[in-house]
């Protein structure tokens, strides 16, 4: 089988696992919890960041302390593993299928996140992936949009050119870290947090509306 690829690093919510808001209202619940009044808006434009990051940067745009940023954060963590028992974690559609395509190819696969390790092994365990290579991002020097956790996983799955990676992700800082680790293929996906049209803006070599033609496009089939 003709492949073009010798590792695919996948996002986790909104990529390839379906979010329901979870993020959001994770967010919305820490930052109420701190008094500070945000917007979807203003948390759309920061997906995929270190959690940390995002509470220190919305702190500061309301001219606020950023000193609270990690707590806010473990907050998050305790309000996802909350959500994530009442309401259960679901994969994206095809997003099983595609893995295991994947790997039956030869196709290595690994995940990253925004996620700290805490959130991500909830997350890879509702879905029963925790035996994948994953990277989370209090594991890494710089998350998005930096290309750390991709690298780091290129590094723990032995592949060392970013030509033969392919990188998924739902928000504009997968696209950007996919591109500044110069991974060979970079796929947007419309059923997380942006539209299609959204991400068009940014680094992409696919678009795709969700997981259901990826393997086809990396095995040379469509």
């Amino acid at each position: 089988m003709k492949r073009c690829l010798d590792l695919f690093v996948f996002d986790l919510a909104g990529t390839t696992v379906v979010d329901d808001d979870h993020v959001l209202r994770s967010f919305l619940q820490a930052a109420s919890a701190f008094d500070l009044p945000v917007t979807r808006e203003e948390l759309q434009s920061r997906m995929g960041w270190h959690k940390a990051k995002v509470f220190a940067s919305l702190l500061r745009e309301h001219g606020r302390d950023p000193e609270p940023a990690q707590l806010m954060a473990e907050r998050f963590e305790v309000e996802f593993a909350a959500l994530a028992v009442s309401e259960p974690l679901r994969p994206t559609p095809f997003a099983h299928e595609t893995l295991a395509a994947l790997e039956a190819g030869g196709v290595k696969v690994a995940f990253n996140t925004g996620f700290t390790r805490n959130t991500a092994n909830v997350v890879l365990e509702a879905m029963g992936w925790q035996d994948r290579v994953s990277v989370a991002s209090d594991e890494v020097a710089a998350g998005r949009p930096a290309p750390d956790l991709i690298l780091s996983a290129m590094a723990a799955c032995q592949v060392d050119d970013p030509a033969r990676v392919g990188v998924a992700g739902d928000t504009p800082a997968d696209l950007l870290a996919g591109k500044a680790a110069n991974a060979g293929m970079i796929v947007g996906l419309g059923c997380g947090t942006h539209t299609l049209e959204q991400l068009r803006e940014h680094p992409h070599t696919h678009l795709l509306a969700d997981l259901t033609t990826l393997s086809s496009r990396v095995f040379g089939n469509d």
